[in-house]
């Protein structure tokens, strides 16, 4: 029998995707994406269909209410940011386009 720990670990191993993956998906579909560290972080000016948001959600994004923004921690989890905005913290570039190059953290 599974116990409700091995069913969470399960459950974040298939979110698990690189960085190269996730700008991958937002550039494949046009995302206004943008790398903030090693995650990435996805805003819409109208939200998104049932169809985009079941996909960002199947790959592995997350809804923050109090940024108005889907993230996804590219497999780098982090302490809470609730006192601090990662863009101030760390560099931060767009995805789309032609001269992304992930950058180190």
């Amino acid at each position: 029998m599974e116990t409700n720990t091995q069913a969470a670990n399960a459950a974040e191993a298939k979110h698990t995707h690189d960085l190269e993956e996730v700008v991958s998906f937002c550039r494949s579909r046009d995302l206004d994406a943008e790398q903030v560290g090693s995650w990435v972080w996805v805003s819409f000016e109208e939200t998104p269909d049932d169809e985009l948001r079941q996909a960002m959600k199947d790959l592995g994004f997350r809804w923050s209410p109090r940024r108005k923004k889907w993230a996804h921690n590219c497999g780098t989890p982090t302490k809470s940011a609730h006192q601090s905005s990662p863009w101030e913290k760390y560099d931060h570039q767009p995805v789309s386009g032609q001269s992304w190059k992930a950058t180190a953290v």
